[in-house]
C-alpha cells in the first residue's frame, strides 16, 4: 500500500484558543447557544427569530452553511432552511456540495500506536471510496493519545456510502496498516469544505453571488466564499467588512 508518513505543526492549545481569545477582545463579545429558527427581511430591516424571541437589526452577514444537501435532493439545515430565501439565492445556494467525512477518534495497544500520523495515497482515489485516507497522531512524544482517522463517503455521481459501513472499513483499514484500534472512543460526520462544481464556477457562480451582497440588507462570507481553511476564511470576512461597511 501506497503511504507516506508526515510531521505536522499544531497549535499547541487548539484553534478554538485563538477565537476565544479574540473574543475576549471584543466590544461586544459572541453570543453561544443560541438558535435561530427565522430570518426575515422586510421594510429595510432584518428580524431575526434567536432562541424563540424576534429581534431587528439593520442589516446581516451570514457564515453559517448556506446550503446543506441532504443526498435526497433536498436541503437540511442550510440558510435556505431558515431564511425567507429568494428565488436567485435558492437557484445558486443549490449549487453548493460538500465533502462527506467520517471520523474516529480511535486508541490502540502501545505496541500498535502509528509512530507518525499518515496519508494513504492508494486510497485517495475514486474506486477506493469509503477508505481510509488520513490518520492523525496529534503528539509526537506520547502512545497515550487518540488517532484519529478520515474517510470520504461520497464523490460525485457516486453513491454515498453509509456512515456505519465506511466507520467498518476504515477499521479493517487499520488492521491492514499494522494499527488495529482498540476502542473507538468518538465518531462523527464532518461538514467539510462546501464547494460548486467547476461547470457552475466557469458559469460565474462567485461572480453572482457577490453581486447580490447587500441586497435586503444580506451578506455573504463564511467557507464558500474563500476557501476551507481559516486564514483565508478569516481574510475573505475582513476584506467583506472592509468593503461595505
Amino acid at each position: 500500500m501506497n503511504f507516506v508518513k508526515i510531521n505536522l505543526w499544531t497549535w499547541e492549545k487548539g484553534t478554538q484558543y485563538i477565537w476565544e481569545c479574540l473574543d475576549a477582545k471584543l466590544k461586544n463579545s459572541a453570543r453561544l447557544n443560541s438558535t435561530i429558527t427565522k430570518v426575515e427581511r422586510k421594510d429595510g430591516k432584518v428580524f431575526v427569530t434567536v432562541n424563540g424571541q424576534v429581534e431587528e437589526y439593520d442589516k446581516i452577514i451570514v457564515t453559517a452553511p448556506f446550503y446543506v444537501n441532504d443526498g435526497n435532493g433536498g436541503c437540511d439545515n442550510g440558510m435556505l432552511d431558515y431564511f425567507d430565501a429568494r428565488e436567485d439565492e435558492k437557484e445558486l445556494f443549490s449549487k453548493i456540495e460538500y465533502e462527506r467525512y467520517t471520523v474516529q477518534a480511535v486508541t490502540t495497544e502501545p505496541k500498535d500506536h502509528p509512530e507518525i500520523s499518515y496519508y494513504v495515497f492508494d486510497n485517495m482515489t475514486p474506486g477506493r471510496l469509503g477508505h481510509l485516507m488520513v490518520y492523525y497522531r496529534r503528539w509526537r512524544d506520547t502512545v497515550d493519545q487518540v488517532i484519529t482517522t478520515y474517510a470520504l463517503r461520497k464523490h460525485k455521481n457516486k453513491e454515498l456510502i453509509p456512515y456505519e459501513d465506511c466507520n467498518k472499513t476504515v477499521l479493517e483499514d487499520l488492521k491492514v496498516m499494522g494499527n488495529p484500534a482498540k476502542d473507538v472512543v468518538n465518531k462523527w460526520s464532518v461538514y467539510y469544505f462546501p464547494h460548486v462544481f467547476t461547470e457552475d464556477y466557469a458559469a460565474g457562480w462567485y461572480d453572482k453571488v457577490e453581486a447580490m451582497q447587500g441586497k435586503d440588507g444580506t451578506y455573504y462570507a463564511g467557507e464558500i466564499m474563500s476557501f476551507g481553511d481559516m486564514d483565508e476564511t478569516a481574510e475573505y470576512s475582513r476584506e467583506l467588512v472592509e468593503r461595505f461597511f
